[in-house]
């Protein structure tokens, strides 16, 4: 962001903000999530004029934080919209990131409907066809081991997981480390 303050670019700054504000919202730390749902708010409204192809991943973004913060039943409308938004238009890079925020966002609810959308996700996923795409296969993985949780197959979890940090481990993935071990220990 300094450099495209210091060379008063507003593209660059814009979408310098923007990545901040995304980047914001997967911290741990409360302030920085709420710097970051400002951001990512702002954002969604320069975005409707100048670039309406990230509204809805913007959308989807707002919603996981909404979401987190308790207003899930508010937010899930939306993000189903966002999410078929991006699968209809093809973007499928978000279309998967978008299909799995919604399906964590789902699991998080615990019903049988919700559940049973998830796992439509995870199968939506699944029969994609396979490129060789790390970012879908770790996807699937985290998000079969929240489903086996969320069903109470302990046994399964703990596979899915364990299998979910290697792969994450061996693609040298961050923050999936991170969030394999906070399933690890949740055990």
């Amino acid at each position: 962001m300094q450099t495209a303050q210091r060379f008063s670019s507003d593209i660059a700054l814009t979408y310098a903000e923007y990545a901040l504000g995304t980047a914001l919202l997967y911290r741990g730390a409360g302030d920085d999530r709420d710097r970051g749902l400002e951001i990512a708010v702002q954002a969604r409204e320069w975005q409707r004029e100048r670039v309406p192809f990230l509204v809805p991943i913007t959308e989807a973004l707002v919603g996981w934080e909404m979401a987190r913060r308790g207003d899930r039943d508010a937010v899930i409308p939306a993000m189903r919209k966002a999410v078929d938004g991006l699968h209809q238009e093809g973007h499928l890079g978000y279309g998967i990131w978008g299909a799995g925020i919604l399906a964590e966002t789902l699991l998080d609810g615990g019903s049988e409907g919700d559940l049973a959308e998830a796992q439509e996700a995870l199968d939506w996923l699944a029969n994609l066809p396979d490129d060789g795409s790390a970012i879908r296969e770790i996807m699937l993985l985290r998000l079969r081991a929240l489903l086996a949780r969320a069903r109470g197959d302990v046994v399964a979890h703990r596979d899915l997981v364990s299998r979910y940090r290697a792969m994450a481990e061996s693609l040298g993935f961050e923050g999936h480390i991170g969030w394999a071990d906070a399933m690890i220990t949740g055990i």
